[in-house]
């Protein structure tokens, strides 16, 4: 158990060493859209880490594995591209619109010590969208349903629920006021 706990704070502390550990994300372009990260995965690969900065590199389906234990840091926030490319033998990543991605540690998204079938591990889920969307999304952002939560249970924070968790992946195209192409898919919550 104790060989066990310092693995666990080596894991943390690794990546620390050579900066601020922060995540960055790399998004198709225009996603939109639920993201799952299952850390502790023994078949996959660990993150790329360089210079504190751990490499997420998100596909279409939105579902992303690594051996990897979660890092939870907050001295330097992490970041979100939008990949794309300019020319066919150039590509320029474009930073995700700020007010997609939630502030704070976990970005509005939330935790669970499971995978939703998905194989071994635990899971982080963050919505990666538009205010007016994320708005209507149900548990799009967490910080909100936690306090309603509490409002409705004496002030109880860990919330327990039985639903199924969101879908991961790029949303089907919707129309919206700011002319790019949103998206909705799959069973909603």
């Amino acid at each position: 158990m104790v060989a066990f706990f310092l693995l666990s704070i080596a894991c943390h502390v690794a990546p620390a060493a050579k900066g601020s550990p922060h995540y960055r994300f790399y998004l198709p372009n225009g996603y939109v859209g639920w993201i799952q990260i299952i850390f502790n995965d023994p078949q996959s690969p660990p993150f790329s880490i360089e210079d504190g900065e751990i490499k997420v590199e998100v596909p279409e389906a939105g579902i992303i594995r690594t051996s990897n234990l979660r890092i939870h840091a907050s001295l330097s926030p992490d970041e979100f591209y939008y990949k794309g490319s300019i020319h066919r033998e150039t590509s320029q990543n474009r930073p995700v619109p700020a007010d997609y991605v939630l502030a704070g540690v976990d970005h509005g998204g939330f935790g669970v010590m499971d995978t939703g079938g998905k194989g071994p591990g635990y899971s982080w889920f963050i919505f990666i969208g538009p205010p007016e969307l994320r708005a209507k999304v149900p548990l799009g952002d967490w910080n909100k349903v936690v306090e309603d939560y509490q409002k409705t249970h004496g002030g109880k924070a860990r919330v327990e629920f039985s639903s199924p968790y969101p879908v991961p992946g790029r949303m089907e195209s919707i129309a919206n006021p700011s002319g790019i192409a949103l998206t909705t898919h799959g069973p909603q919550l």
